[in-house]
């Protein structure tokens, strides 16, 4: 089958890739450059991407894509009243518009599906994730272009960070080159919530980890 991948640098959509490769699919890579987003993440999604497909993402710009971070201090306060425990890197409407896009690029490269790396721990904290999300989201997206249908795959979603870094290693997915950090350094800082939750990944699995951070 023909996959359109949405490739994002991380560990997450990394072993997602190795794990669709690993079970014989084609793989087109695809990357979106939302606002203020890494360099380094986008060098990294283009490496692994070259790695697991052996060719280069197709690479779209949608930096007028805000994350809550980003938005009025009133909304994000109206926002996170309601809501506390929601990451500010969330952007809104964000898997409506990603696999929309993914959906067209699937369109003209002839493609089965479309495949994302959420989580277990995503479906538990973010709205727009999990199997009653993307069931309603591929039936819209094959009414919306009759003479292309596409499947929607999760193929890590029933893993946790720890059974998903395990996988990657047993792949022999490139995690050394992925990226998490959410600040814009040369290096991940080592303090921000995607480093924390690296590092702890990495303890949780009882291996070391090669990164190479800022701060301790």
């Amino acid at each position: 089958m023909k996959v359109v991948a949405l490739v994002s640098g991380g560990i997450d959509s990394t072993v997602m890739l190795w794990k669709l490769r690993s079970e014989g699919h084609s793989i087109v890579p695809l990357t979106l450059l939302t606002f203020r987003r890494n360099p380094k993440e986008i060098e990294a999604a283009k490496k692994i991407s070259q790695t697991a497909s052996g060719r280069e993402p197709i690479v779209y710009d949608v930096s007028f894509l805000r994350e809550l971070f980003d938005y009025p201090q009133h909304i994000k306060e109206r926002v996170f009243q309601h809501f506390p425990s929601l990451p500010n890197i969330v952007i809104p409407y964000r898997n409506i518009i990603f696999y929309s896009v993914a959906a067209y690029v699937a369109s003209h490269e002839e493609a089965d599906a479309i495949a994302g790396g959420h989580t277990r721990e995503d479906i538990e904290r973010i709205p727009d994730v999990g199997e009653e999300f993307f069931t309603e989201l591929e039936k819209i997206l094959n009414k919306s272009t009759p003479f292309h249908r596409v499947k929607i795959l999760t193929p890590v979603a029933g893993f946790r960070k720890p059974e998903i870094l395990r996988l990657g290693l047993e792949l022999g997915a490139p995690i050394g080159e992925t990226w998490s950090c959410w600040s814009i350094f040369e290096k991940h800082c080592g303090k921000c919530p995607g480093c924390v939750s690296r590092r702890e990944v990495f303890k949780a699995v009882g291996i070391l980890d090669p990164t190479e951070y800022l701060e301790g």
